[in-house]
């Protein structure tokens, strides 16, 4: 296979994952998908979570497809890296999240207060 059809067959995979992802958390809203979990997700914050999780493989093939077509436009830069800005958002809440829970509990940890 050639390299632009891989590129461009992952990409349009990852967009089609940031559309489903994105609308079923708008569509989703406060549902709960689990209520006897430990944890009782809603759909809103499972959809979020999944998008955050996809942030590095989205990156991926946005490089991926800029290094396959040789996109050299600044514009054509910005709008195929739209789909990994939209998943990069959500990824640096959840890290920013997880080092202020990592930080509250070293602080418990140590007892400062």
């Amino acid at each position: 296979m050639n390299k632009k059809t891989i590129a461009t067959t992952i990409y349009i995979l990852g967009i089609c994952c940031v559309l489903f992802f994105g609308a079923s958390a708008v569509i989703g809203g406060n549902t709960v998908s689990n209520p006897e979990a430990m944890i009782p997700f809603t759909e809103f914050e499972r959809n979020i979570i999944i998008l955050g999780i996809g942030f590095i493989p989205m990156i991926a093939s946005c490089f991926f497809m800029l290094s396959a077509y040789r996109i050299k436009n600044r514009t054509k830069k910005i709008l195929v890296f739209i789909p990994g800005i939209a998943t990069g958002i959500p990824f640096i809440i959840g890290a920013c999240f997880v080092v202020y829970l990592l930080f509250l509990g070293m602080v418990d940890v140590m007892g400062m207060k």
